[in-house]
């Protein structure tokens, strides 16, 4: 049973073909720019750097004040000696120093702005580009260990039990090559889906398109 599950997992496994990528393709760089948007648009830095700039940055130029006052009008009928009535006044104050501060500071919060989008996109760049060689590589350590199966190496091995199966120094080092690389191919995604925002499932979605 032991043995049929490993000969499974393995075999289920495809290599498309044995050409490994060399460089980065137009495709991964549209993928890139579509994790880039999705990532800052996310991201509560690129959020907050983008809430300074509104309205938020005005906030001190202009006080408002609320008062109350009370009046009292009086009748010269019998029946209606006087009538109080209440009303609010709104004052509007307006610091012009203040003014000419905030627009001063629009270039600062811009450039600030333009810095955390940069390094939310340097972010994910990096992290997609580990994810890229996790994935390569744990492509080969599959098809080493398929061809490792194919050629027969372990087929004696496997005739005999599973406890003869792990005296064979080569299978061992194979397959447990083959599970690092995968485990690094799992935790990569995880990161880069981290850094974007977005749960591993949906990440795998885009990665597929």
């Amino acid at each position: 049973m032991f043995i049929g599950l490993i000969l499974i997992s393995f075999s289920a496994v495809a290599v498309a073909s044995e050409k490994l990528q060399t460089e980065i393709t137009e495709e991964d760089l549209q993928i890139i720019n579509k994790l880039v948007q999705i990532a800052q648009k996310n991201s509560y830095q690129v959020r907050k750097a983008k809430h300074a700039m509104g309205f938020n940055s005005f906030v001190d130029i202009v006080s408002i004040e609320l008062s109350p006052s009370q009046s009292r009008t009086r009748y010269k009928t019998p029946d209606f000696p006087s009538e109080r009535q209440q009303s609010f006044y709104v004052n509007l104050t307006i610091d012009p120093i203040k003014i000419f501060t905030a627009i001063d500071k629009i270039p600062v919060m811009k450039a600030s702005l333009r810095e955390t989008k940069q390094q939310t996109r340097l972010k994910v760049v990096k992290q997609y580009f580990a994810y890229l060689q996790a994935r390569q590589a744990n492509a080969v350590a599959v098809y080493q260990m398929q061809k490792f199966q194919r050629h027969g190496r372990i087929a004696s091995n496997v005739s005999l039990g599973s406890s003869h199966l792990l005296d064979n120094a080569n299978y061992i080092v194979f397959a447990t090559n083959a599970l690092n690389k995968n485990t690094q191919e799992k935790l990569a995604l995880e990161e880069l889906a981290k850094v974007v925002g977005l749960s591993s499932q949906e990440m795998i979605q885009i990665l597929n398109k």
